[in-house]
């Protein structure tokens, strides 16, 4: 051994130095930052991995301790289960083999094990000892001599499929792939799933095993029935069994009614049936033998089918005396096994039984059942859809044969008609409902099949399965059930609403789409119904779809559509799926089908909404399944016709030839001159023209064959054309069946589709009265074409073939989680083995102890590319990041959809001839397929021409798949993120699109070049760029060709180019944020570039080697003119890189590509944060420690204060120091807090205790003010009175600093510098970076200043990042609903609490939906949200007006969004805190300000839609932080969990940021303007430099030297910051004087303007002001500059807009600006607008009165009168909602515009106006309003009047309240504006705004005229609130 020991050495050293070994280690250094999970090599310790007490402890051969600990639980599940049987004890070998009475030796001896060496074995024995060359050569035969764990890997059985499956399994056991599972599901996963099992351990340990023989036993193992159930009363006795038991057996089945003769002969056919064959082969035949009737004694000879075969054969044998010996062994031994399991009173299975034992005691994980691997491929039937189970065909009366030399003919006559029934009347469409008529013009009456199906398909809206030969008219029946789907959406007033409702039609082929397409179109269209293709040829935008109602597509087609779960938005509206040729499931396209029905019956279990299904199909004998796989009623829907129902029965001809050549298309020109030479010959010619016809020429210079004329009467054509061109004819001869079949590399017979379809043209309806149809095949052919046309030839299921491939799709798309323990055994099992396979190749992560299934990104891509498992699997193992093209194009070749396709001898030529002209050199000889396939690649990108017919189906083949796969590759090689490779498998990818190289010029790209000017272009050796500075004159003249200049100029500019530039700030020394704006540069034309450009971003490391970032752009139509902006986060490494770049290239065009290098030359990172404060461990504070009972009382909830407050306690409560406090959402910073306000009202005297709370949200401040009114006000007494000073200033989520909080802390930190009394600041944020900074800013002290780690939680939180790769955003929101579910069914067990955060409101609802719909799944009744009902549960809800939200609620599911009202929002909350719903959804918005708590949270995508972007923005983080607080249940809780669901691209910047702290900046430096302008105005800042020292108060003043480069300061020492500041000062400065806000004086001293003034005093931006003082147009305010612009608005606000009394000329409705003219205009018209858009209403009106009263001031400045009173008017019209010439008594409360016209025309006076309504008597006044005495009270409540003293007359009420103002938005005071004005010159003199209350005295000053005399000024008092009392 140590010699060999010493070789191995000695060998590796060699290889140590080899050359190959070395080199490439210098060639590919890995640039990229370790990742640190690999193993770098370095020496590891290995203290805490291993225990050296237990070194050694394996060497002895005891047993290992897991086998103790299974003989305990074996122990204890027997004590559990005493009934459970017996399990025999059994060795390790036993796996294998059963021990029989032939095999029981001593041990140690050598045991044969199969046929083989059992022969030679006995041999040995029987020959003498003297022979020892026979030792010797029989000896070589024995080759099993292993030990016992590896011997016997076959069985001594007759059943070849499971002798496959056994060696499979030997091998699995050889090479120690693990196919045996723990029973037991609480132990370890890695336990015992891939242990090795060695063949030396064979020691047969005292271990109970189950009787686990997996070898063949008599009549076992067979049958996959599911259940033991179905074979009760199927076993059967050996003993009983002599050689006549079978015919007594059929005697007894037939009730003794058969001819003995025959029923001998039947016995015999029988057993020979038993004999030969797979079990669905042997049960085809027997039912052909013995009638479909006799099913359960096919049933009883199917279960005991070896018993009987074997015991029959061997009682005749026994007669005749003659029993061969082997096969007496195995009898005998077999007979010795069935004796035993009688004895041992088991019966039937021993493998069933031992599974149900199993299944009996196992804990109840999915692998209770122990599950078992199949070999899938052996399952799968071999001849596709030429499957051939029919051994006799049965051939109707009057059919004979008749043989001649070289072929056989049969002869089948037509059949004749049945006649009609009695009770059968054919339906006159007269008959038909009268809206149904349209669809049938010229149709007088139904046929016979029709008229069946009439009523169930027009009537009802069962599923359907209608079998009808080909002619029968089933597209009929199919337009009657898309008019029963009308029916259901049919308006009362006759219309239809098409937008409820999608019909799907699949049809086989792509040339049938077409031809149903015109004809639905032509029958539908009266009913305005759009029907359109979708092919591979025919693509639909979701615009197109949303508008179409009835979609034709291929079935391969709308499989990739339902296989992406972003297309649910349309699939989910489907409510017919129209199947045509359903026996397509016969055909190996078969499967896909089945994935449709399979996936659309899913949807119905899910959904609880019905799809109707309807099966059009050619007539099959087994109809019965189908149907049931239809989920058909088979009373109800199941409707079959034999051929007897064609319209022209078709008499049959069959030649079967024993040459055998196949039929070519070449063929069908030669068989056209042919026939026509013959003709000529024999002088016939005359025979196949009309008389006097043009075509006699035409046929005889044969150029082309004109159709469809009657002047032709013999057409020569090609299989194809079978399909889509509907060509009746008298006959039809089919001359050689067999086409090639490039998938297969082979010919292959015509598909039996094919064959019928065009058997289905022969007889002519209107002339003929029978059709013929002639079959020419081969003679081995001939039982199978028969079987196929006379209905004998039973359709299967071809599902097997591909199931992992389809299990994968449904993976990804969600519809499957996990495997179902309710599953029958043999279909677990195959489940089981797909999923193993999946898990094999890295498509999904199959965890086989709890069965449950996650989706991996190649699993994704596998999907959504239709590509199988085995091609993934030869990418991911080939795939490098240094492979060039040549390489590329050679992996692209060995996918394995090409694996059929093989090289000719006859082909070698044509390709020797074509590797000489494709540009990238081919790896491998020619004679290798792969080589083969990569000519023909590039064959066809470079467009060359081939002559051999079979290349030319080959190549077609290898284009159709390349598209798919090349994109497959491209995006594999992206998430690897190999940045060259990835460039080179995208311009592969366009170049097969294109089908052009991408040396060649760009402008090939474009329809309408000549070629010859391509060839000239190419040939110029002229850069692209360059193109773009030619004029169209230059670009002819480069050419020669001037008339193509201006075409070349117009495609130039319309090649996509994108400009782009980028700014990089960074956030913290290893993370910069990126902003990248691209502009389009290139002009778009709806031909060439439709309605989006997709792009795709990346982000490139400094060797252009890995792709750091990337993502998809779409650039839209519509946004062509404006600027787009990118903003991402990147990690950045030391050392520095000197440049990262960003590319830009088109996903479409070849050759658009733009590069930006960003340089970080200048780059200076941030300085390096300090560490976070570190949690003391301290004793629990207890609540005691306030040392004040009453403060005491106030936390009586809990005894102890937690961690945090314990350490912060003393510094808050004790001290008066600021503070700052940093610590993550959910660990009690409010109590903090506390602590401040309760030190302060210690501290303070009753004089000055004033303690003020900011928020940077609405919502926090009123929860923060409901919390502390109760706790404080009611508690503590704490009241106005005693407000008069400041002295504790609270600052709450100071991580949200925006300019205006920052302005506030920076303005109080300067006052508390300059008054006397000290103001105390306390501020609370969530965890930070850089908290020492901020710690700095508001003056904290070191005590003061903590900073806590955001793993600092009361409750741990437990984090789940998950991606979802789909660049669409309503698609991904879509696909997030499902693993929203799973993340609540898998994390919050039990009904613990789950809040759901989603974007907007849109989503709230839809995710709510998408809950209830899987809450339901299983088909409970009851919902699983719903933890219990209260009798009160309806009474609370019927407080919702919301339908929707009750309906939720009744499934435990609530939400909450801003339009909800906020009665309907306490009652959600109330229900989910009182846990009688378990989960609750929420918009985003709500993360802050709402106190629900759950135990899990899910954030349902990360992203929101920017309204002023247009383009969906990241969450910030601290909003996504807030939301994760909410997992905090305190007293509840040990954890809480967060699952977080976002865009794959941003998975890894949340992590950096969520699990550490992230640093906050300032933003100041962005809002300047208004904050100077509103100082200059206090008096603050009073010259530049007080500007500049202001400055120094601010945060951002702290940051500037900590993060330069974000605030575009190139560099730190003084200088550069008092030139930043001084700059910053000038330019901020400048801006506020040009808009008249500021006045500045020498350069240097600040003064405000009138301008500044009124927007300081009314809160609005200085740009504003401007606007109102220079141009009064309606686009006045930059206020509204933020309103948002959703996705899908711009439609709503055109539609405002045109019906409003003021429009625009071609409104732009993307403008905010426009959108809030045509909110406020809809809401003086008093139109109601819904969701989003009555928030930004609410919004507007809000800012509306407050812009209209600064307005006014404006105006009154400039003294202009007429439209100060108008812009009064208007701020009237704001508060009432209407327009100013409307009635005035619409302001009263139940004043409709009716009732106003009746007072207007009242007879005796018309009343218009409040006062006349005062005025009015009262029995009068009832008489004319007619209203109940409370409508009266209510209207009498707005009764004022004026006085021009100034004195309201106010009639009993002592207070004047708010403004009646129903329809603004909140609670507003009148304000009321005397004014004295000249109306002749149009001058307002003097102006003032009051708040009137009962009585007052105003003083109006105005400067008296220049020239004396006398004026006459007219005095006006105006309303800001209501109109009509001016």
């Amino acid at each position: 051994m140590a010699d060999l020991g010493g070789a191995a050495e000695a060998h590796a050293r060699f290889k140590q130095y080899e050359y190959r070994a070395s080199s490439s280690l210098v060639v590919t250094t890995d640039s990229r930052p370790r990742d640190t999970h690999e193993p770098t090599g370095e020496p590891e310790s290995l203290w805490g991995k291993i225990d050296p007490r237990s070194f050694g402890d394996r060497s002895c051969r005891g047993r290992p301790p897991e086998l103790d600990e299974k003989l305990k639980k074996s122990k204890k599940k027997k004590e559990r289960d005493p009934l459970a049987e017996p399990v025999p004890r059994q060795s390790k070998r036993c796996r294998l083999r059963q021990e029989s009475v032939l095999t029981s030796s001593e041990e140690g001896l050598y045991q044969p094990t199969t046929e083989e060496t059992r022969d030679a074995y006995e041999h040995i024995c029987s020959v003498s000892f003297n022979n020892s060359w026979v030792f010797v050569s029989i000896g070589r035969l024995i080759t099993d001599y292993q030990d016992g764990s590896d011997a016997g890997a076959s069985t001594a059985n007759g059943d070849e499929a499971l002798d496959d499956y056994n060696s499979y399994e030997a091998l699995d056991n050889n090479m120690g792939v693990a196919v045996e599972f723990e029973e037991n599901d609480d132990e370890e996963e890695e336990s015992d799933l891939d242990m090795v099992q060695e063949g030396d351990e064979d020691d047969d340990d005292d271990v109970a095993e189950p009787n686990c023989s997996v070898a063949m036993q008599m009549g076992g193992g067979i049958d996959d029935d599911d259940s033991q159930d179905a074979n009760e009363g199927m076993s059967l006795n050996v003993q009983d069994i002599d050689a006549y038991w079978l015919q007594r057996k059929i005697s007894q089945a037939y009730e003794q009614k058969i001819d003995p003769q025959q029923c001998q002969k039947l016995a015999e056919e029988v057993l020979k049936t038993l004999a030969e064959g797979d079990d669905w082969e042997v049960e085809t035949n027997l039912w052909v033998h013995v009638q479909f009737e006799k099913f359960s004694l096919i049933k009883f000879l199917l279960h005991n089918r070896l018993k009987i075969l074997w015991c029959t054969r061997f009682a005749s044998c026994m007669q005749r005396g003659q029993l061969p010996r082997k096969r007496q062994k195995n009898l005998e031994k077999s007979i010795r096994e069935e004796a035993r399991r009688l004895k041992d009173g088991s019966g039937g299975d021993g493998n069933r039984d031992r599974r149900a034992l199993v299944d009996r005691d196992a804990d109840g994980g999915w692998l209770r059942g122990q599950r078992e691997l199949l070999y899938l491929d052996s399952l799968a039937f071999e001849q596709d859809d030429l499957l051939m189970a029919n051994r006799k065909c049965h051939l109707p009366t009057g059919s004979y044969r008749h043989l001649s030399q070289g072929y056989e003919g049969l002869h089948v006559p037509a059949l004749k008609p049945n006649p009609l029934d009695p009770n059968e009347k054919l339906i006159k469409t007269t008959e038909m409902p009268e809206w149904a008529h349209p669809a049938f013009k010229g149709v007088t009456q139904l046929n016979r099949v029709q008229s069946r199906v009439y009523e169930t398909a027009l009537f009802s809206a069962d599923n359907i399965l209608l079998c009808a030969p080909i002619g029968a008219g089933k597209t009929n029946v199919a337009v009657l059930t898309m008019l029963q789907q009308l029916a259901l959406n049919q308006k009362p007033d006759g219309s239809f609403n098409h937008s409820n409702y999608k019909i799907v039609y699949v049809a086989p082929m792509k040339a049938l789409v077409a031809e149903i397409v015109g004809n639905l179109s032509n029958r539908l269209q009266v009913y305005d119904v759009k029907v359109r293709e979708l092919s591979g040829d025919q693509t639909l935008t979701h615009q197109q779809i949303e508008e179409t109602q009835i979609i034709v597509t291929t079935s391969e087609k709308w499989d990739i559509i339902t296989r992406k779960s972003g297309d649910r938005t349309y699939t989910q509206l489907v409510k017919l799926l129209v199947i045509n040729e359903i026996h397509l499931l016969h055909d190996n396209r078969g499967l896909v089908l089945e994935s449709i029905v399979a996936r659309t019956v899913r949807q119905i279990e899910t959904t609880k909404e019905h799809i109707r299904l309807v099966g059009l199909s050619a007539t099959l004998p087994n109809y019965e399944d189908v149907a049931l796989f239809l989920r058909v009623d088979l009373g109800k829907g199941l409707f079959h016709f034999d051929n007897s129902y064609r319209p022209v029965p078709l008499s049959q001809q069959y030649i079967g030839i024993t040459v055998k050549k196949p039929l070519q298309r070449k063929v069908t020109a030669k068989r056209a001159r042919a026939i026509r030479d013959a003709a000529v010959d024999n002088d016939t010619l005359g025979g196949f023209l009309k008389e006097d016809s043009v075509s006699r020429e035409i046929l005889q210079s044969h150029t082309d064959m004109i159709l469809k004329t009657f002047c032709l009467m013999v057409l020569v054509s090609t299989a194809t054309l079978a399909w889509g061109v509907n060509l009746p004819a008298h006959t039809v001869i089919i001359k050689g069946t067999q086409i090639y079949n490039p998938e297969k590399g082979a010919w292959t017979e015509l598909s039996p589709l094919d064959i019928m379809q065009m058997l289905g043209r022969a007889g002519r309806p209107q002339y003929d009265s029978y059709g013929e149809g002639i079959i020419i095949t081969g003679h081995s052919e001939l039982q199978y074409h028969l079987s196929l046309m006379n209905q004998q030839l039973p359709i299967e299921s071809q599902f097997v073939s591909k199931l992992a491939d389809q299990l994968n799709a449904e993976i990804v798309l969600g519809t499957v989680l996990k495997e179902d323990i309710t599953l029958g055994e043999r279909r677990a099992d195959l489940i089981h083995s797909a999923a193993t396979i999946l898990d094999r190749n890295n498509l999904i992560k199959y965890h086989r102890k709890s069965g449950y299934f996650q989706v991996m990104d190649f699993g994704r891509i596998a999907s959504y590319y239709h590509i199988t498992h085995g091609t993934i699997a030869t990418y991911n193992e080939y795939l490098k990041p240094t492979m060039g093209d040549i390489e590329l194009c050679w992996l692209f070749s060995l996918s394995e959809e090409f694996k059929y396709v093989t090289v000719r001898q006859d082909e070698k030529m044509e390709l020797a001839k074509l590797l000489d002209c494709v540009p990238i050199p081919i790896q491998g000889s020619l004679e290798e397929p792969s080589a083969k396939i990569n000519v023909l690649l590039q064959a066809y990108i470079s467009q060359l021409n081939l002559e051999g017919l079979l290349l030319v189906s080959d190549m077609v083949f290898i284009t159709q798949s390349a598209g798919h796969l090349m994109r497959a590759l491209f995006e594999i090689v992206l998430k690897r993120g190999w940045a060259q490779l990835a460039e080179k498998a995208l311009n592969l990818n366009k170049m097969v699109t294109k089908r052009m190289w991408n040396v060649q010029t760009p402008l090939r790209q474009f329809n309408g070049i000549p070629n010859e000017i391509l060839m000239k272009l190419g040939k110029k050796d002229f850069a692209w760029e360059r193109y773009y500075d030619l004029s169209a004159a230059e670009l002819g003249e480069l050419i020669h060709y001037s008339k193509m200049g201006r075409t070349l100029h117009r495609f130039v500019h319309q090649f996509p180019k994108l400009n782009i530039a980028a700014h990089v700030q960074p956030i913290t020394c290893t993370v910069l944020r990126v902003e990248i704006t691209i502009t389009p540069d290139f002009q778009w034309d709806d031909r060439v570039h439709g309605y989006v450009e997709p792009f795709w971003v990346t982000v490139e490391d400094n060797d252009g080697e890995y792709i750091i970032h990337h993502e998809y752009f779409m650039l839209k139509k519509q946004y062509i003119d404006e600027d787009h902006t990118l903003n991402f986060t990147l990690p950045i490494y030391e050392p520095l890189p000197a440049q990262y770049f960003i590319r830009v290239v088109s996903d479409k065009w070849l050759g658009s590509l733009t590069v930006l290098p960003v340089s970080f030359r200048h780059l200076i990172l941030p300085e390096k944060y300090p560490p976070p404060t570190e949690l003391l461990d301290l004793q629990p504070l207890p609540v005691t420690a306030l040392c004040n009972p009453a403060y005491e009382n106030l936390y009586k909830d809990f005894k102890h204060f937690n961690t945090v407050q314990t350490q912060v306690f003393t510094v808050l409560y004790n001290s008066d120091d600021n503070v700052l406090v940093p610590a993550p959402t959910g660990s009690g910073k409010t109590v903090c807090a506390e602590f401040a306000i309760l030190r302060n009202c210690q501290e303070a005297s009753d004089s000055v205790m004033r303690a003020v709370y900011i928020a940077p949200i609405t919502a926090l401040a009123k929860e923060r003010f409901r919390d502390w009114e109760e706790k404080f006000g009611r508690h503590l007494g704490m009241q106005r009175k005693y407000v008069q000073q400041v002295s504790l200033f609270i600052v709450d989520e100071l991580h949200l600093i925006g300019p205006v909080l920052e302005m506030i802390v920076s303005r109080m930190r300067y006052i508390a510098s300059q008054v006397e009394n000290k103001v105390r600041l306390v501020a609370l944020s969530t965890s930070l970076a850089n908290a020492k900074d901020l710690g700095k800013w508001i003056g904290a002290t070191s005590h003061g200043l903590f900073n806590f780690p955001s793993g600092v939680r009361p409750v741990p939180l437990e984090i789940h990042i998950q991606g979802v790769d789909i660049s669409n955003f309503d698609a991904r929101m879509q696909a997030m609903s499902k693993p929203t579910c799973t993340a609540i069914v898998q994390h919050a067990k039990n009904g613990k609490p789950v809040l759901v955060f989603v974007p907007s409101r849109k989503y709230v609802r839809l995710t709510a939906v998408d809950l209830m719909t899987y809450s339901r799944m299983d088909g409970d009744q009851n919902s699983a949200f719903l933890l219990r009902s209260h009798e009160n549960f309806e009474e609370y809800l019927s407080g919702i007006s919301e339908e929707m939200l009750r309906a939720a609620l009744r499934h435990g599911v609530g939400y909450l969004h801003e339009g909800l009202n906020s009665s309907a929002q306490d009652v959600v909350s109330e229900l989910f805190k009182g846990g009688f719903i378990q989960v609750c959804v929420m918009s985003s918005s709500f993360c802050q300000g709402v106190p629900l708590t759950a135990h899990l949270v899910v954030v349902m995508g990360t992203q929101y839609y920017d309204g002023q972007e247009n383009a969906h923005t990241d969450y910030p983080v601290a909003d996504l932080l807030q939301m994760m607080g909410h997992a905090n249940q305190p007293l509840l809780d040990k954890s809480g969990k967060c699952v977080i669901l976002c865009h794959a691209p941003r998975k890894e910047n949340y992590k950096k940021f969520l699990y550490e702290a992230f640093p906050v900046e300032s933003h100041l430096h962005h809002f300047l303007q208004d904050n100077f302008n509103a100082e200059v105005v206090a008096g603050v800042i009073e010259n530049k430099q007080d500007a500049v020292y202001y400055l120094t108060w601010t945060f951002m003043y702290r940051r500037l030297t900590q993060n330069p480069n974000y605030y575009n300061l190139q560099g730190v020492n003084h200088r550069h910051l008092s030139d930043h500041l001084s700059e910053l000062v000038e330019n901020t400065l400048s801006d506020v004087e040009a808009s008249k806000c500021i006045i500045i004086e020498d350069d240097k001293d600040l003064s405000p303007s009138n301008h500044g003034m009124i927007a300081s005093y009314y809160y609005i931006s200085y740009t504003t002001s401007e606007r109102f003082g220079s141009s009064l147009t309606p686009k006045t305010a930059s206020a509204y500059m933020q309103l948002p612009i959703r996705p899908g608005e711009e439609e709503v606000v055109r539609r405002l807009i045109n019906h409003h009394r003021f429009s625009f000329e071609n409104p732009r409705c993307s403008d905010p600006h426009v959108k809030a003219n045509a909110l406020l205009q809809a809401h003086f018209s008093r139109q109601s607008v819904g969701g989003n858009l009555a928030l930004d209403q609410w919004e507007v009106l809000l800012s509306a009165s407050r812009l209209l009263q600064a307005l006014v001031d404006v105006i009154s400045s400039n003294g202009w009168l007429s439209l100060a009173l108008l812009a009064m008017e208007v701020s009237q019209m704001v508060t009432q909602g209407m327009w100013e010439c409307n009635s005035t008594l619409l302001q009263l409360l139940h004043f409709t515009k009716d009732l106003a016209k009746k007072c207007q025309e009242n007879p005796g006076k018309s009343i218009e106006t409040l006062f006349a309504l005062v005025d009015m008597g009262d029995d009068e006044r009832h008489e004319l309003l007619q209203m109940s005495d409370s409508q009266l009270t209510d209207v009498a409540r707005e009764d004022i009047t004026l006085q021009v003293t100034l004195e309201r007359d106010v009639e009993g009420r002592t207070e004047v309240g708010p403004v009646d103002a129903p329809r603004y938005p909140k609670a507003k005071d009148e304000g009321w504006w005397p004014l004295v004005g000249d109306t002749k010159t149009n001058l307002l003199v003097a102006i003032k705004r009051v708040s009137l209350q009962r009585k007052s005295r105003v003083k109006l000053d105005f400067a008296a005229p220049a020239v004396a005399g006398k004026k006459s000024c007219t005095l006006y008092f105006m309303c800001d609130s209501y109109l009509g009392c001016d």
